[in-house]
């Protein structure tokens, strides 16, 4: 496979996640103000673009926070990659330079959602029904995960699909609890329990309630839903379960013999997580252990780059401009 269509597929799988869990992430802020007596509108905001990673970027351009302004820079400004419809455009774009790869079923899935953004008045969605559109964006995503697994060959092109797909998911979900938990978790190991009102907000923001309480009937307790989101083997959108997804892809990828260096990366941050204890993270310095699977995670991003995609000098350049 040459490499530009890997590197198209790859972030293709990272856009259309991205759409889907910022809009899932919207939709739960946006409820948790109404269903919530006594939540902070602002601090919510200002949580949420943390957890997106755009807390800086939307503070160079914004003197305020506000629910419109907030889901305006996230669903629509094309000053970012991390906005809904940028974001889908992109996905698009890179799903057309590979279109010879692509199920027509796929295609169409990715074509008719970006043609549908196009054709929406999103002003006025988000002035009056933000729901709406946040459930829409939501259900095509879902769509095009569905589409893709069900009529691409699964094959090189389909794992880096999924490669991408998985990082940029393991990523978020680790923001997500590093974020929501700072509130909750101190640097002597104290750590003081969601309300419920918390707690559903947080699994909701991974698609994770009903799942959770189905393997954790009791409290909604901070333990748990670490266990949870972090620790889980089987629910799909856990920390440990993307990771094991995207190593498995890269294996694949990978030539037969000793590892490559994203194998090893990869496979040491699966294992510090499959043999992790919940209660000693929480004892100990969880928000050390976050920020480190999240710095292993973006790193990871660029050691697949230089393997497949480009090699160590053009990643030295972008890094230089981006001032990273």
């Amino acid at each position: 496979m040459l490499s530009r269509h890997a590197d198209a597929l790859f972030w293709c799988g990272r856009y259309v996640e991205r759409a889907g869990d910022t809009a899932r992430m919207l939709d739960v802020t946006y409820h948790s103000l109404l269903e919530s007596p006594h939540v902070e509108a602002r601090r919510s905001w200002m949580e949420l673009l943390e957890v997106l990673h755009l807390a800086e970027a939307y503070g160079g351009s914004h003197d305020h926070v506000s629910a419109r302004a907030v889901s305006s820079f996230l669903v629509v400004d094309a000053g970012h990659g991390g906005a809904i419809v940028p974001a889908i455009a992109l996905a698009r774009e890179n799903a057309r330079s590979v279109r010879e790869l692509l199920s027509t079923e796929l295609w169409e899935s990715i074509n008719t959602f970006w043609l549908e953004l196009q054709s929406r008045d999103l002003a006025a969605d988000l002035d009056h029904q933000p729901y709406a559109l946040y459930r829409l964006v939501k259900r095509r995503s879902q769509e095009i995960a569905g589409t893709a697994a069900e009529t691409m060959p699964h094959d090189d092109g389909w794992r880096f699909l999924l490669l991408g797909w998985m990082l940029e998911r393991a990523l978020l979900t680790t923001r997500l609890l590093a974020v929501r938990l700072a509130r909750h978790t101190a640097a002597d190991g104290t750590a003081d329990d969601f309300d419920f009102y918390e707690a559903v907000e947080v699994l909701k923001a991974a698609s994770a309630l009903e799942a959770f309480r189905r393997t954790y009937p009791g409290a909604m307790t901070v333990e748990n839903v670490v266990a949870f989101l972090l620790l889980s083997p089987t629910f799909p959108r856990s920390v440990l379960y993307a990771l094991r997804s995207a190593e498995q892809k890269l294996d694949q990828l990978s030539r037969p013999g000793r590892p490559s260096r994203p194998q090893r990366v990869l496979g040491r941050l699966r294992a510090d997580l499959e043999f992790a204890d919940v209660a000693e993270l929480l004892h100990g310095d969880l928000h050390g252990f976050l920020d480190r699977v999240q710095g292993d995670i973006r790193g990871l991003t660029d050691l697949i780059a230089v393997q497949f995609f480009r090699n160590a000098e053009e990643i030295s350049v972008l890094h230089a401009v981006d001032g990273v």
